[in-house]
């Protein structure tokens, strides 16, 4: 599943009809190729690929005396149900790169706050069960005897203990501040971050 993917659906849906070279100025001020690997290529392929699977509507706009012909889109019904079916996979599915969820958590916004904590409560119990995973695995290392591990290898066990406990806390801490209402979501403000009509600006 790609970040970029869901961010391309994410723009058109927030802006309703948007083209290419509108959303690629945008995403690369979101600083998008970054955090989420984003490239210009990426997004036109994205946008052609969403429309053959009728996720998104083309509309051909005609060339003028001041501007060249170009091609707009919008996303339909089933465009809509894929950004929500991709959120709920990007702020709730643990992945080795960061880049879906840092998408899901740019717009998480566009969602109600209910449906955010949900989400992200899910993550949190499977990320509580890699923890319990990972420290059995750590507790089962021998580095002595017949099956002994390359002393080395207790480098790797630590770094993937940290790197989980470290992902379950700050998931645990990013819940702790949207219970207590921090940020605003969609069900809060039609204005919100990503919802339809609204606004797409990153300072």
């Amino acid at each position: 599943m790609s970040a970029t993917r869901l961010l391309v659906l994410a723009f058109v849906r927030a802006h309703q009809r948007a083209h290419g070279y509108l959303i690629g100025q945008e995403l690369i001020a979101w600083n998008a190729d970054k955090w989420a690997n984003t490239k210009t290529g990426s997004i036109y392929h994205a946008l052609r690929q969403l429309a053959k699977e009728g996720l998104l509507d083309e509309i051909e706009v005609p060339s003028s005396s001041t501007a060249p012909g170009r091609t707009d889109y919008s996303i339909t019904e089933a465009g809509d149900a894929e950004f929500h079916r991709m959120m709920e996979k990007a702020l709730t599915v643990p992945q080795p790169r960061p880049d879906m969820l840092c998408a899901g958590l740019v717009l998480m916004s566009a969602l109600p706050r209910p449906t955010v904590l949900a989400l992200l409560r899910k993550r949190l119990a499977t990320l509580a069960e890699q923890k319990t995973e990972v420290s059995k695995a750590s507790d089962n290392a021998s580095f002595s005897g017949v099956n002994a591990l390359p002393s080395h290898v207790e480098a790797l066990l630590g770094f993937w203990t940290h790197n989980t406990e470290c992902n379950h806390d700050w998931i645990a801490g990013l819940i702790e501040k949207i219970e207590t209402g921090a940020y605003v979501f969609a069900d809060e403000d039609p204005m919100a971050f990503g919802v339809p009509g609204g606004t797409l600006v990153i300072p």
